[in-house]
């Protein structure tokens, strides 16, 4: 395939997450704690509070799976290692916020 590249994964690799903390910030302020607002759950939750910044990119990451599977069912392998390289700078971030909240 002609848009198999190791650019095209890591670009959406680092990209899905976004859509991935999203609809976890989505599922937070309208399930979880349903008197919160998006706004708040954004500013202050998750910028302004380090204890809550490496969770919640954690569960943000997730999203990456299901375009991984996605990469894998569509015979991209170089996709996927994009994938698996952005998950990696991912997790490079997560363990510096991490350490930054101890």
């Amino acid at each position: 395939m002609p848009s198999d590249s190791l650019r095209l994964g890591l670009i959406t690799g680092l990209l899905v997450p976004f859509l991935g903390f999203v609809i976890y910030a989505t599922m937070y302020v309208t399930g979880i704690r349903p008197h919160l607002t998006f706004p708040y759950f954004v500013n202050d939750l998750f910028l302004g509070t380090r204890t809550y910044q490496s969770p919640v990119l954690s569960i943000s990451l997730i999203a990456n799976l299901p375009l991984f599977f996605w990469y894998d069912r569509k015979d991209m392998p170089l996709a996927m290692r994009g994938v698996i390289f952005a998950s990696f700078i991912y997790a490079a971030i997560i363990v510096v916020l991490w350490f930054l909240a101890l």
